[in-house]
């Protein structure tokens, strides 16, 4: 398809749908309902199709191919067994603007001369095409020689209520959501992402609801009712309907708020885990209830307890602001402590994120490259852990 017919294409399937969304306005979701879910995955299909451009623009930019780059670790990304208990620390990286700008990771790689084995993303529950399962996403990272991790974060009150009569009204959804999940009253958005997961084959890492024992950040925290009882029964659910839709190439990472007390009581059992996750951002003194910490002071108190689980660790989301210290030496500081007093962590995701607003009224710049020397410093320490 060239370049204006596809254009074109969207605009027209954009305008279909808007004319779509003014029927909805007189009542005729039921009778249209079918068609607006059939003709918004086409418009997935066609945007991803340019996101595959995308990926393949990445790649062929390079003077050397990112899958020759990653050969020599090609035999632990596609076994999922290896993934499970990598022989080798495993790195990769979010970046905010990927997949739909990629200049962010693009200058990431190129500033640490480095090619992420993992590339993680985040994706929301819900009916937009957008929430769907990532086919095209996963399939590019796939192309450019990674591994995908996708952070699966459940916003029930995005499911649209036209389409889902049976769930409770939007302002009643969020309370006890975890309940809700673990008696089954979304499998009609599990199992299909499930199904998916199986068809794509290859290893994904999936880190569902994390930090749910957040009582400030994300409505499946317990501030909303959500017992530690019900984030192991939504867990374990989620995990039962992948096992039996055949999705056994998903590996499972668990992710609780390190910094909150009592996080055990949420963990949901050796056997549906296999990976456990934590986040290391330092906020810095961008705000009151934040000052300058090192990652051995974030991570050093809830170690001993994240160790009894016996698996392999993943620093989720790791990074540092500039406001309140040295990026340099934060980064040398953390690197440190990682290879002598924190071995189990095993894997390691820089959150490369220029405009970050979760946190604050104002863009918080987490990018590697905003200190040249610590971009540096990793690019050299990326290099001497990786020939290990």
């Amino acid at each position: 398809m060239t370049p204006k017919r596809l254009y074109l294409t969207v605009f027209f399937a954009l305008g279909w749908l808007l004319a779509i969304g003014v029927a909805f306005q007189f009542g005729l979701a039921s009778a249209v309902g079918a068609a607006y879910r059939k003709a918004a995955s086409r418009l997935d299909w066609i945007s991803q199709k340019a996101s595959d451009a995308e990926g393949a623009a990445l790649t062929s930019v390079r003077q050397n191919a990112r899958r020759d780059y990653l050969e020599p670790l090609k035999p632990t990304l596609t076994s999922v067994a290896a993934l499970k208990n990598p022989p080798k620390m495993l790195f990769g990286a979010y970046d905010g603007g990927f997949p739909h700008d990629t200049s962010g990771f693009a200058k990431l790689e190129s500033d640490v001369r480095y090619r992420f084995p993992i590339i993680s993303f985040y994706s929301a529950w819900g009916d937009q095409p957008d929430q769907q399962f990532p086919v095209r996403m996963v399939e590019t990272i796939d192309r450019l020689g990674s591994v995908p991790m996708i952070t699966w974060e459940p916003w029930v009150t995005d499911f649209d209520p036209r389409l889902r009569p049976n769930l409770p009204s939007k302002s009643d959804r969020e309370y006890a959501s975890l309940a809700a999940i673990g008696k089954g009253e979304y499998d009609f958005y599990i199992s299909p992402w499930a199904e998916a997961a199986a068809r794509f084959g290859k290893p994904i890492f999936l880190r569902f609801a994390h930090e749910m024992n957040d009582p400030y950040r994300y409505p499946w925290g317990p501030q909303n009712g959500n017992r530690p009882d019900d984030f192991i029964a939504a867990w374990r659910r989620v995990h039962d309907i992948f096992q039996k839709r055949g999705a056994t190439n998903v590996i499972w990472v668990w992710s609780p708020h390190i910094s909150m007390p009592w996080f055990e009581y949420y963990y949901p059992g050796d056997h549906v885990v296999d990976w456990v996750g934590m986040g290391i951002l330092n906020y810095g003194t961008v705000a009151s209830w934040s000052r300058w910490w090192s990652l051995h002071q974030i991570l050093d108190k809830a170690y001993p307890t994240l160790a009894k689980f016996n698996k392999p660790m993943m620093i989720a989301e790791m990074g540092t602001l500039a406001q309140g210290g040295d990026v340099l030496v934060w980064y040398q500081q953390a690197f440190y402590q990682l290879e002598h007093t924190y071995g189990r962590v095993r894997s390691i995701i820089f959150f490369n994120q220029a405009n970050d607003v979760t946190m604050s009224t104002y863009p918080l710049n987490w990018t590697v490259g905003q200190d040249p020397r610590a971009a540096e410093f990793i690019a050299k320490e990326l290099a001497r852990l990786s020939a290990q």
